[in-house]
């Protein structure tokens, strides 16, 4: 595949070949772990944002605390959860 970037920003392009050189690869290299980089970067915050609350939170059973409170064993609310009554 090859790519071009037409009216490329000098001054990008000087980062570009300064980052290039840095990690002794082309520039053509060089731009390429870039994008890789951020179209994963972008996938994760996709998958991220889209994943449900529960997943996706920092506390991510913060919603169960207290749940089972009261109602037997973790299998039996698991079994519960599920309708497996």
């Amino acid at each position: 595949m090859t790519l071009t970037i037409p009216d490329m920003d000098e001054a990008v392009e000087q980062k570009l070949r300064v980052l290039a050189a840095n990690h002794g690869r082309t520039m053509e290299a060089e731009a390429r772990e870039i994008l890789i980089s951020a179209v994963r970067a972008k996938e994760q915050e996709t998958t991220a944002a889209t994943a449900p609350p529960a997943l996706s939170a920092k506390g991510k059973f913060d919603h169960m605390i207290g749940i089972w409170e009261g109602r037997g064993t973790t299998d039996e609310l698991m079994r519960e959860l599920r309708g497996e009554d």
